[in-house]
């Protein structure tokens, strides 16, 4: 379905518990050059206990680009809670992936009160948190090429990198995923990629008495500015064998790890 948002329409999938139950419902947001079909086999596991909500980020899937270029977290966290308002959802599990996650964390931080849970997929590093030598060498070099005619191809091989460790199956998809993804889309999430200061963002979430956090990751070697190496204290599981897609790579361990960060909701 479509719901209309001030900024156009998001476009919603929603699974329905075969029975009505008291628990919260899951709501998945995608990463960058993805749309809300990517969590179908999610929907469908999730939706055996408890209802399911996936969106297409602003400018993914059918939903509506934003009329100002606005992708950042703070905005599509807006497009988030108006579909939730629109659906009647006061309280809910919150699930991000890759740049998902900054939207989840910025809506966290912005109403954290309608957070059962806030479970993070592989996030990526808090580019914010990175040294000015270190920002200069190998953060500002990315964005001068996210600006530049190559950008596509910069952009295509950062994804194949973060494919590595999975399934040529999901090789296969996410590439065509992103080559299907319109430019404004992609060179927007990407501008705000490096931009968000998560962890604050984060803190200002843990900082709530009832804040809930766990982390999903394809690997538990903490990178540097990595949030799990900025907030050791975060509850983490790893699903080995996975690249950056770890819920294509291995959905039924994917569930498993995500049925347990739930049981606690």
């Amino acid at each position: 379905m479509s719901i209309a948002v001030p900024q156009g329409n998001i476009q919603t999938l929603v699974a329905q518990a075969a029975q009505k139950t008291a628990l919260p419902p899951v709501v998945f947001v995608h990463g960058m050059g993805c749309a809300a079909d990517l969590w179908q086999a999610q929907l469908k596991t999730t939706a055996q206990s408890r209802d399911a909500i996936a969106i297409s980020l602003r400018g993914h899937g059918t939903s509506t680009p934003p009329p100002d270029d606005d992708y950042s977290p703070a905005a599509c966290a807006a497009d988030l809670f108006a579909v939730l308002d629109a659906l009647g959802l006061e309280h809910m599990a919150l699930v991000g992936h890759s740049y998902g996650t900054w939207v989840a964390i910025a809506a966290a931080a912005a109403q954290p009160q309608r957070l059962a849970q806030l479970i993070l997929v592989d996030p990526p590093i808090d580019c914010t948190r990175c040294p000015a030598d270190v920002y200069k060498a190998q953060i500002a070099p990315m964005q001068a090429a996210m600006l530049g005619k190559g950008w596509r191809s910069v952009l295509q091989q950062s994804f194949r990198q973060a494919l590595m460790g999975g399934t040529p199956e999901t090789h296969l998809e996410i590439l065509a995923r992103l080559d299907q993804t319109p430019e404004a889309a992609l060179r927007g999430t990407s501008r705000e990629l490096f931009t968000f200061p998560a962890v604050n963002a984060l803190d200002t979430y843990l900082a709530v008495p009832a804040a809930d956090v766990h982390l999903i990751l394809a690997d538990l070697e903490a990178r540097p500015f990595s949030l799990h190496a900025l907030r050791p204290a975060l509850p983490t599981t790893a699903i080995p064998n996975t690249g950056h897609w770890l819920m294509l790579d291995a959905p039924e361990a994917f569930a498993q790890a995500l049925n347990s960060c739930l049981a606690t909701v």
